[in-house]
């Protein structure tokens, strides 16, 4: 999973003709979901390595914050491109929304929020490196609920008014047609679909390892655990992989120079 999604912003980056605002939303994702895969990497690696580690009360702590912040990046690099693409589609008359400002201030306050909501799991971890019962919920609520409701919505207005615009009736229909045209593609609309189905499959990977440790708050199996974190990451994988099946140039450039080279 952190091998493709290296492979496909490396290419993004140096690739020049890559440069559009869809591929700096998806190299975004990807820088997201290779600290989400190191840090569950390191995790499961330290667990079986040095399991004594997670006795002590200032490692729990780190470990505590990285976990929520690393993993919290994925979905909310998802509901950024709805965000952005809402801005855009319903308030594009509003010229801040077509800049290069509004592109930076959604990645920002991206990693800027997962950042400062994390630090609500070190708080409060207690002297046996144990969460109380509310911080479970609180877990739970930060990384599943809260992103897939906000997810809904957002994409819900943006189709809500796709749909409104289509039918809206005006005085000429040529002008409305390419009016409409101009900030709603089809592109757009695909590509708020393909983030639809991709952050689902964020869902269902992550849901049951929250789940599982949401319900099994005091007597964890550490291989049940495991068994989930695997399916987690698996999804992370699935997602990076439709993230080159949806990029039909770059997979067909990476096709053409792989074939020229060997």
């Amino acid at each position: 999973m952190i091998a493709l999604a290296c492979i496909y912003s490396i290419s993004i980056i140096l690739i020049r003709r890559f440069h559009t605002i869809n591929n700096v939303f998806t190299v975004n994702l990807c820088f997201a979901a290779i600290c989400c895969g190191i840090y569950w990497l390191l995790n499961l690696t330290l667990s079986v390595v040095n399991p004594q580690l997670y006795t002590n009360v200032t490692a729990c702590r780190i470990i505590g914050y990285l976990e929520i912040m690393c993993t919290l990046q994925v979905p909310l690099a998802l509901i950024e491109v709805s965000c952005y693409r809402l801005c855009c589609i319903v308030y594009h008359t509003k010229a801040f929304f077509r800049r290069k400002q509004w592109i930076i201030t959604c990645v920002l306050s991206q990693w800027t929020f997962g950042i400062l909501i994390s630090l609500l799991r070190p708080i409060s971890v207690g002297s046996l490196c144990q969460d109380p019962a509310w911080m479970n919920i609180c877990v739970f609520t930060i990384t599943v609920i809260t992103p897939s409701v906000t997810c809904l919505v957002m994409n819900l207005i943006i189709f809500n008014h796709v749909r409104s615009s289509t039918n809206r009736i005006e005085p000429s229909i040529a002008l409305t047609k390419h009016t409409l045209h101009h900030h709603i593609t089809r592109r757009d609309l695909r590509l708020l679909q393909h983030m639809i189905i991709m952050f689902c499959i964020f869902l269902v990977g992550w849901a049951p390892t929250y789940l599982y440790s949401f319900f099994a708050t005091t007597n964890t199996n550490p291989a049940i655990f495991k068994i989930f974190m695997l399916g987690a990451e698996l999804s992370i994988t699935v997602d990076i992989i439709n993230l080159f099946s949806y990029n039909h140039e770059l997979r067909q450039y990476l096709k053409t120079k792989f074939l020229r080279r060997y």
